[in-house]
């Protein structure tokens, strides 16, 4: 079920399927090699995390989302994010270099045509940072709302420079928590999310409450 969900859900945020697509389920399992099991597995997820909409009697859709439900997503990410860096236990050896690892798998997808890996890559680097707080409750909801804004996240995430400077930017944070100074890994993670904000088209931004953050 998790090659099946993770194929999906790169369909998804990388366009293939278009917000309002109706998933043809038959034809989807041919493709993706599997069978009806878990691909219905795979789309509940995906539907539970709100990139799928399942309509009683009609099957699953791929959601659609107005420009102001992203400022919406990216102001309370803001807020929970930092309360959640404020609050993490500083990462032991084996953490900063799993952490590296995520990164440099981020550097080999950034210049690759199949780029789409990076999404979930990101996704994954920033979760694991979060989850050194002790605060579970708001964790759970930053990490339904990563999944709501991945394929906003795609679009910005579609140029290579941006790819690129995401990494970059990565490996400065990465800088700032080996070296356990927290007023450098809040004012790091503001520039990095400030920088996602300006990679998204103005359309994509439009009813964004004035802030100097804006999205991891």
């Amino acid at each position: 079920m998790e090659s099946a969900l993770q194929r999906l859900r790169a369909k998804v945020i990388s366009g293939e399927l278009s917000p309002g697509e109706q998933i043809r389920q038959q034809e989807m399992a041919e493709e993706l090699g599997v069978s009806r099991v878990p691909l219905r597995e795979a789309l509940n997820v995906l539907a539970d995390q709100g990139l799928l909409l399942h309509r009683p009697n009609s099957g699953y859709f791929v959601a659609k989302r107005a420009p102001t439900e992203m400022a919406q997503i990216r102001r309370i990410l803001q807020l929970l994010e930092t309360e959640l860096l404020a609050s993490i236990e500083w990462p032991d050896t084996d953490t900063l270099d799993a952490l590296h690892g995520l990164n440099d798998e981020m550097r080999a997808c950034a210049t690759q045509e199949d780029w789409t890996p990076l999404v979930r890559l990101n996704r994954e680097f920033h979760l694991k940072i979060y989850s050194l707080s002790p605060y579970r409750l708001i964790l759970d909801e930053v990490q339904r709302l990563w999944a709501l804004a991945d394929t906003f996240i795609a679009t910005k995430m579609a140029d290579m420079g941006a790819r690129l400077r995401t990494v970059q930017e990565h490996d400065q944070l990465l800088r700032c928590l080996a070296a356990r100074d927290m007023p450098q890994c809040l004012d790091m993670m503001e520039l990095h999310r400030s920088s996602t904000s300006s990679g998204l088209p103005p359309e994509r931004r439009a009813g964004e409450p004035h802030t100097t953050a804006s999205s991891s």
